[in-house]
């Protein structure tokens, strides 16, 4: 065990204090459910699609996203990197279980939209803009 493995978790929380403390919105991503063949297999309940006028959306399939300008979140969503429409890092690398940044319930202006490939299907992935004091750390 190196010291770095030790201070690992205390760096990551000293970069995350000093984000939040500068009130710097940044992009950010969040998983609305996953596309199989184009319809939902599944879509997440706590992710509420929504229009221009912030009416709910019920979308059936994969072309309907593009009418999505904001998501509601009725509980905490992790976030992730936007990295497009790469396929997802099947890594079999060992992950650490430590607490991780998830936007708060709310609402949020959709930035983007990307389909991360599965094996099996993709992830639907909106960018949102995310203010800092909107991010809690949750341990999954």
């Amino acid at each position: 065990m190196t010291a770095f493995t030790i201070y690992k978790p205390s760096l990551l929380s000293a970069a995350i204090a000093c984000l939040f403390s500068t009130s710097v919105q940044a992009s950010t991503c969040i998983t609305a459910g996953r596309m199989d063949n184009a319809v939902w297999a599944p879509q997440f309940q706590s992710v509420r699609l929504l229009d221009n006028a912030g009416r709910n959306l019920t979308v059936k399939n994969k072309s309907e996203l593009v009418q999505v300008r904001a998501v509601e979140l009725t509980e905490a969503a992790l976030l992730s990197v936007c990295d497009g429409n790469k396929p997802v890092d099947r890594s079999d690398a060992v992950v650490s279980k430590g607490p991780v940044p998830a936007a708060k319930p709310g609402r949020f202006n959709v930035a983007g939209l990307s389909f991360p490939k599965l094996r099996s299907g993709e992830l639907v992935e909106f960018e949102v803009t995310i203010a800092a004091d909107q991010i809690v750390m949750i341990s999954r």
